[in-house]
């Protein structure tokens, strides 16, 4: 995957760099804040090379691209420029039906906890591998480097509300440095102290509670939201030569004494609601909440939905320390995706379908299931049926031993020492994914899928026709027992494709071939068959050669940008050609001009379908019956 192109087609597709507000990745989705969402491409990002799907779920625009969304986003993040000072959305009305305040809702907690994920997920992973050694007997709770390592780890969870007001300041887009000064109030070791003393505190005759705040996640994120606000009162009252301290010590005069006394207490019960409604919940319907969750999480992480469950997991890793039901449900669907994609690619004939589903597989297996639903699932569909039976499988197993997380990761094979705990909460969880991984392939077996290599065998060894044997329109390919010549369409000087100043061309992101610097400014079919494309920009068109080549001639470097200048196209989409007839007139020296380069470059655009693609370099100088590509 070209990720610079990628990422370009992308923002083109999406509205551009104005219709976005702001936009981050998670593990496997490139997730955007559009302004006008109904404006985005999305069916032409789905057919992008290297995306797996596009959605708009949660308030966000969401690309499925998969283990590579972070080398998308790096390149997104060099052409995209936020301007978090002004509001991008004026005269939007908020939608308030239940849809659109979900979705409010949804992209909210994903906009604070996306960002923090990282450092929580190196935390629980840490403090997991702690209790490993301490349960393999390699280290004491009492030894110093155990304190000391442990002390480490647990940082992220004990700051939580510093890493929180950061993120929390960014998506209300008000200071977080001064979100961060907060949170370090309610933190600091004195004010603990002065809390926790047996002389009540009071501020102005309010009595502050005394609340532990390590940890936790509601009260510093109601208190960053209302002072979003409070800053921008202080912003218009700050004279211009004070603001740059007048307008802070404002936000921390007010806030600080409403986080102690409104604003924590209130995000503290909260909390602990959340907590205790969990627990409600899984007391009166029990084991049956992690079968539901286990079932049907496919569809909620398909709309990116599973980030809501953020605060709950939070919540419940402050009290009573482990979570119960997400965790537990996500362990028994991840491996239920991998487990499926692997069981198709031990099963399938078409090698197409055994390339996609055997990393997918992995992955899955690894806590990343959207390559397998995307790429194999939800394209088989029954298959997904297979993983919902295996999950809801070891969910059941799952719910009645109440399987126990103890750090907020994505579980997977790498992951399980996040169950490491109490008794036997470890073995529950590796009998867990062994159910998952063990009855999902015997579903998918039973089950079975549409596979278009057993189809395809099936025609071949009952001596009936294909598809492609049947259809007309297409040309049927013949097998390359011979060289395949393309000659080349334009009078001038071959170059290769390397030496193109374009990076989708140079680095053959869109195939291979060749370039021609033009001598003269006529484009004649280099082989006979078919014109497919025609661009209403008239600077590049497509052929199909009968035996099948699809190739692409792009006259001149960003000439789209000319509007169809200075081009005369004589032939119609459709139209059968024949070697050496005339096809596109362009105006060289009109062209150039107007500052554009005319090197021509000629990409056989079905690379893959063949085993090599030869230049021919050694001809400076060609015309029509000059060969420029050869194809094996």
């Amino acid at each position: 995957m070209n990720y610079k192109e990628t990422a370009k087609v992308i923002l083109e597709n999406v509205g551009g760099q104005e219709n976005i507000n702001d936009f981050l990745h998670c593990s496997t989705r490139l997730r955007m804040n559009l302004k006008d969402p109904t404006i985005a491409k999305t069916e032409e990002i789905k057919a992008m090379d290297g995306v797996m799907g596009a959605v708009y779920s949660g308030g966000q625009y969401q690309v499925i691209i998969g283990n590579d969304v972070s080398y998308v986003y790096n390149e997104l993040k060099q052409i995209v420029t936020i301007n978090t000072d002004e509001n991008p959305e004026p005269n939007k009305k908020r939608d308030l039906s239940f849809k659109g305040l979900f979705e409010s809702f949804a992209g909210l907690i994903t906009g604070i906890f996306q960002p923090i994920i990282p450092a929580i997920a190196a935390a629980g992973m840490f403090k997991a591998l702690l209790l490993l050694c301490t349960s393999l007997g390699l280290l004491s709770k009492e030894n110093q480097l155990y304190v000391l390592l442990f002390n480490i780890a647990d940082a992220a969870f004990y700051f939580l509300p510093v890493l929180l007001a950061y993120s929390s300041a960014q998506k209300f887009k008000s200071n977080p440095y001064i979100a961060a000064t907060l949170a370090g109030g309610l933190l600091h070791p004195k004010m603990i102290a002065l809390l926790g003393g047996e002389v009540p505190v009071h501020i102005a005759g309010i009595p502050v509670p005394n609340i532990s705040y390590a940890s936790s996640v509601l009260p510093i994120i109601l208190t960053v939201w209302l002072m979003s606000y409070v800053e921008k009162f202080a912003d218009k009252v700050s004279p211009g030569p004070v603001k740059i301290f007048l307008k802070p010590l404002i936000v921390i005069l007010v806030m600080a004494p409403l986080a102690l006394t409104v604003l924590g207490p209130i995000g503290n019960y909260l909390g602990v609601g959340l907590s205790d409604g969990l627990f409600w919940i899984q007391g009166k319907i029990g084991w049956l909440t992690v079968v539901i969750l286990a079932v049907f999480l496919p569809f909620i992480v398909m709309f990116g939905m599973h980030k809501v469950f953020y605060p709950v997991i939070f919540a419940a890793m402050v009290s009573p320390g482990y979570e119960t039901l997400i965790h537990s449900a996500m362990l028994s669907s991840n491996m239920a995706q991998g487990a499926g994609a692997l069981a198709v690619w031990f099963l399938a004939k078409d090698k197409k379908l055994k390339q996609v589903a055997l990393p997918a597989g992995i992955s899955g297996l690894f806590g990343i299931t959207e390559p397998a639903l995307y790429g194999v699932h939800l394209r088989l569909k029954r298959t997904l049926v297979a993983c919902m039976i295996g999950a809801g499988s070891a969910g059941l197993f799952a719910g009645i031993v109440n399987l126990k997380a103890y750090a907020a990761v994505g579980p997977g094979l790498a992951s399980l020492p996040m169950f490491i705990g109490a008794e036997n909460n470890f073995t529950y969880a590796l009998i867990t994914a062994a159910i998952s991984i063990a009855v999902t392939p015997i579903a998918v077996y039973f089950i079975g899928f549409n596979d278009p290599g057993a189809e395809s065998n099936a025609n071949a060894s009952s001596g009936g026709t294909t598809q492609a044997e049947t259809a007309p329109a297409a040309p049927k390919k013949e097998k390359l027992q011979s060289r395949l010549v393309v000659f080349s369409p334009i009078e001038g000087e071959a170059i290769p494709l390397k030496a193109v100043n374009d990076e989708a061309f140079s680095q053959e992101a869109m195939g291979k071939g060749m370039a021609i610097k033009p001598s003269k400014g006529q484009v004649v079919a280099p082989f006979d068959g078919t014109v497919q494309t025609v661009f209403r920009t008239k600077h590049s068109i497509g052929l199909r050669s009968v035996e099948g080549i699809e190739l692409l001639i792009h006259i001149g470097i960003d000439t789209v940008k000319l509007k169809g200048q200075h081009f005369n196209v004589v032939v119609q989409e459709g139209d059968t050609v024949k070697h050496g007839q005339l096809m596109i007139e362009f105006d060289m020296e009109a062209i150039e001009k107007a500052g554009y380069d005319t090197t021509t470059p000629v990409i056989v655009t079905n690379s893959g379908d063949y085993l090599e693609i030869l230049g021919h370099e050694q001809a400076e100088k060609i015309g029509p019956e000059t060969p420029l590509i050869t194809i094996l």
